[in-house]
């Protein structure tokens, strides 16, 4: 009874994805994998009938290579979520290799007959235990590389805000985050418990999260911001735009790290001194840090240059990425009204949030990492001064 009503909650999400509004790239893969997953699990309730002439091509059919398309699912889907998907399309292809390879394999099995197969079902796949081996690990090791890949993927993400965001709050995808654990305690009762049963029964839960947090999501990236290289320019831009080369993958120290990301850029000293000053002008006089949503973007507009100039010049100059920089502003601005007597009557997170943080979290945690104490450490430290 839960493999029907989770193929109905799988059929329901798809109809609500499929009719969405202003769907993204992400939403069209996970619809494609809804779709999957839905056909999977109708192969596996066909499974759960008792084999017979009638049902054995069905029973064993290409479902049985179906897992090797939801590690690549969970990639793509994860990829179109952060923004990291390769431009060309034709790689994303290749992920399904393995499955178009499996199928071949198998082709012989499937084009038997069904008196053939029923024998062979019967004696329980003697004679084809070496093709069974291999699908088995091909399948234990999609699951695993593409969990692994995904993960990698976030922790890419995670360091792109950092250099293009001044927050975190609904662009982290920590819920994403929990979905592929999810997936990863799916692969790992495949790996251990290799029982259909509990497989699809934890599917279930995981296809309703799946469906429910996917449909939820909204694009990270908007229309001015379509990609984390910084691929808009700003009107007039002053300085022409430079490929910026990529970090070397050896261990080297922060700064050489930086020289050779910044080889090929077209910034000069003279143009960065100035453009760091205009920087630090703006600032003082604008205090762009307390907008709570400022992104790299933004800002790069606001001082006619183009992103990925500012971005080095934070780098080099300040030695942080825009997260941190905007961040640490915003933590010294809240220390300077905290101590002004006329601010005594307001609590602490009025004034945080007036210096541009948008949650207690994100202050509690950014306040602790640029001045090692909690904003109660610093209260209380600041309190035995005054008395």
């Amino acid at each position: 009874m839960i493999y029907y009503i989770g193929l109905g909650i799988n059929l329901f999400l798809l109809l609500i994805l499929v009719t969405k509004k202003g769907k993204n790239l992400a939403d069209n893969i996970l619809a494609i994998w809804l779709f999957a997953i839905a056909v999977h699990t109708i192969l596996y309730v066909i499974n759960l009938q008792p084999a017979n002439i009638d049902n054995i091509h069905w029973i064993m059919s290409v479902g049985s290579c179906f897992p090797l398309l939801h590690g690549p699912f969970l990639y793509l889907y994860t990829a179109a979520s952060t923004n990291l998907l390769p431009s060309n399309k034709k790689k994303w292809w290749l992920h399904f290799l393995p499955a178009l390879i499996t199928v071949i394999y198998l082709m012989p099995i499937y084009l038997l007959s069904a008196e053939e197969k029923m024998e062979i079902y019967l004696n329980k796949g003697k004679g084809y235990e070496t093709a069974n081996t291999i699908l088995l690990s091909t399948i234990h090791l999609s699951g695993l590389v593409y969990v692994i890949w995904s993960f990698i993927l976030l922790r890419k993400h995670k360091k792109n805000i950092g250099e293009q965001f001044s927050y975190e709050e609904r662009i982290n995808l920590n819920w994403l985050r929990y979905l592929i654990y999810g997936l990863l305690v799916i692969w790992i009762i495949i790996i251990v418990f290799k029982k259909n049963s509990i497989i699809f029964g934890a599917g279930v839960v995981f296809v309703t999260l799946l469906g429910f947090l996917g449909i939820r999501q909204v694009g990270i990236f908007g229309k001015k911001q379509v990609s984390l290289a910084g691929d808009i320019e700003p009107k007039t831009p002053p300085f022409a735009k430079k490929e910026i080369a990529e970090p070397a993958p050896e261990e080297e120290t922060a700064t050489n790290l930086q020289k050779k990301k910044y080889a090929n850029s077209g910034l000069t000293p003279e143009m960065a001194e100035d453009l760091h000053n205009r920087l630090k002008q703006v600032m003082a006089e604008e205090k762009s840090y307390t907008e709570p949503e400022l992104s790299l973007v933004t800002l790069a507009a606001r001082l006619n240059v183009h992103s990925n100039y500012l971005s080095q010049v934070i780098n080099e100059r300040e030695n942080k990425n825009f997260f941190d920089y905007i961040n640490t502003l915003r933590v010294e601005e809240f220390k300077k009204l905290i101590s002004l007597p006329a601010n005594s009557q307001f609590t602490i997170m009025s004034i945080a949030y007036e210096c541009g943080f948008n949650s207690k979290s994100s202050f509690n945690k950014n306040f602790k990492k640029v001045t090692g104490q909690s904003p109660s450490e610093y209260m209380s430290q600041l309190s035995n001064q005054k008395g």
